[in-house]
């Protein structure tokens, strides 16, 4: 792993990392901790959503502040995106449709995979407690990733769905067609994988007026997914939202991450 010289701001310490991701690729990402950790602590995967990065202001304020909180935080970006982005499509739609396509969700659990490696090598974080924040694309790629990553300890997944209930890979013309789409469904669509995170605890927080993911597609991720469960409402839009969101995750992850001590 490569890293750069990290100078203290305001008690954080902020790294950019490179490491090494699916089939060897070079992942760039940013660790933020507490400048003074020492103690083994919590540490969370903070996942951007489609046509962002690890650079967009709603993943580097939540995570300074979980670090001034005393947790190791780490946003990587995806492939396709941020410093990994080839192209930039001129149809914001191009990079909404990547979760399904089995590749990239393959090469995205892959890198995730490889960031938890990070995370659980890192002084200060204790590998026993590490929890997963992913928003929209980072979402629904978040719960294929919690169902098979065992060192996820919780998952918070926000302004998320799944479309499962429109059974979208029926519109084949040809049966040929419908199985291909059944298949590459049921590897990347959440709802097929949400129930394998229990018993580790699951919270959704969605916007009642997202036009992305409305209710029946919030409710069919939540549907599929099993107890310990919470599903959250808050005012807002899929781009606009409140810091309640933010508060809600963090109670979530305080809760599940720092249980109360004997």
């Amino acid at each position: 792993m490569a890293a750069e010289v990290a100078p203290v701001d305001g008690g954080v310490r902020m790294r950019r990392i490179r490491f090494a991701g699916a089939g060897g690729a070079e992942v760039p990402a940013i660790l933020w901790q507490p400048a003074d950790a020492r103690a083994p602590a919590p540490a969370v995967v903070l996942q951007h959503g489609a046509n962002t990065s690890k650079e967009d202001a709603y993943i580097q304020a939540p995570a300074r502040r979980w670090a001034k909180h005393g947790w190791t935080v780490l946003a990587l970006d995806l492939a396709e995106h941020g410093e990994r982005a080839t192209a930039t499509p001129s149809d914001p739609l191009v990079r909404r449709r990547l979760i399904g396509k089995p590749a990239f969700v393959e090469r995205s659990v892959g890198d995730l995979a490889a960031g938890v490696d990070v995370l659980a090598a890192t002084h200060g974080v204790d590998a026993a407690r590490i929890g997963y924040v992913g928003f929209s694309l980072g979402g629904m790629l978040g719960t294929v990733f919690a169902a098979r990553e065992p060192r996820i300890a919780a998952a918070a997944i926000v302004i998320a769905g799944s479309f499962a209930h429109t059974r979208y890979w029926e519109r084949g013309a040809v049966e040929e067609d419908r199985r291909r789409r059944q298949v590459a469904a049921e590897a990347t669509d959440p709802a097929f994988f949400a129930s394998a995170i229990a018993p580790r605890p699951f919270l959704m927080v969605n916007t009642l007026d997202d036009p992305i993911f409305p209710r029946a597609a919030v409710e069919t991720l939540f549907a599929a997914a099993r107890e310990p469960k919470e599903l959250r409402w808050r005012p807002g839009t899929h781009h606009q939202w409140g810091a309640e969101i933010y508060r809600d995750v963090f109670e979530f992850l305080h809760a599940t991450l720092e249980p109360p001590r004997a």
